[in-house]
This record gives C-alpha cells, structure tokens and sequence, in this order.
C-alpha cells in the first residue's frame, strides 16, 4: 500500500493489459442507474436475490468529488477513520484506482455489559483520466480523513488539417 513520507500518498503507475470490457465501469452504471430507483448499489440487492443465506458483508464506497481548480482536476475522497498505510493510489494504464482497506473494533465494558464489534472491508474505485495526462504529475495527500489528488488539466492537443495530394 502507500508509504507515510511527510502526509503524501505515493501514486503508483502500473501498466498492464486493457480489458475489452471494465466491470467496474458497468458496476458504475448499474449503481447510477439503481440510484434513480432510491438504491445506493445494486450489489446488494443482486447478492440477496441469488444468495439469500450468504453472510457476506456489504461492500463500501467512499463519496468522491471530482472539481477543476486553478487549472487543476482535483479528487476528492472521504475515508474517515482510516490510516495512510492502508490507501494505495495508482495510475493503471487510462485509470486512477483508489483503493484500501479498513478495519474497525469498538469495545464497551461496563458493569452487567459488554459489547465487541469488529467490522472490516476494502473498496476500490476507478476513474477514466483525461487523455494526455501526465501519471507523474498526480500528487496525493491525506489528512484529516480526506485524501486529495490533484492533477494538471492536460493541454488538449490541436489537430492539424493537412491535405493529401491524390494522384
């Protein structure tokens, strides 16, 4: 995962093979498509339908804001609660993949009571980058439960019109 190195979060690049199809993209559009139903997800509902008896634990998506700021993309996510340690910022060929893991214990003793929770779980989410980006420009912070990743707005490039002599 990331390194502590001052409140930054190292940003890997990591390459690999490009998928025809990106099932977190259709995850994406299923979810946004459930919202307008008042559903957060359509995992969960898709999960109790198929396997009602499964004690599989509900997954978890951060809010993210994406804004543009002094000539800058700016990504903005909400994971209170957790450690730098435990967040991994990467370029994966057109993608910028945030992902984690955390993990929560609350423990009441008192007299004639006693409660122990433990809840864990990772997330990932993914995000097509502008064409002509810089993955070595994107810088990543964390402080305060909000991890901020800015980037330069790339410069879109100008095609030229260039006539072709037919002979």
């Amino acid at each position: 995962m990331a390194k502590d190195n001052g409140g930054k979060v190292a940003v890997q690049r990591k390459g690999g093979k490009e998928a025809a199809v990106r099932p977190h993209e259709l995850d994406r559009f299923f979810d946004r498509a459930m919202r307008n139903f008042g559903m957060e997800s359509w995992r969960p509902m898709m999960h109790r339908h198929f396997f009602p008896f499964s004690q599989r634990a509900e997954q978890w998506f951060p809010d993210v804001d994406i804004l543009e700021k002094n000539g800058q993309i700016v990504v903005k996510a909400d994971l209170p609660g957790m450690k730098r340690e435990d967040i991994e910022v990467a370029v994966e060929g057109d993608m910028l993949a945030i992902r984690g893991h955390r993990k929560e214990e609350k423990e009441v003793k008192e007299e004639n009571y006693y409660c122990s929770e433990r809840a864990s779980g990772e997330f990932y989410r993914a995000f097509t980058l502008p064409e002509g980006m810089d993955p070595d420009a994107i810088q990543a912070t964390y402080e305060d439960g909000v991890l901020e990743i800015k980037m330069p707005r790339p410069v879109p490039s100008v095609s030229k019109k260039l006539k072709v002599a037919v002979k």
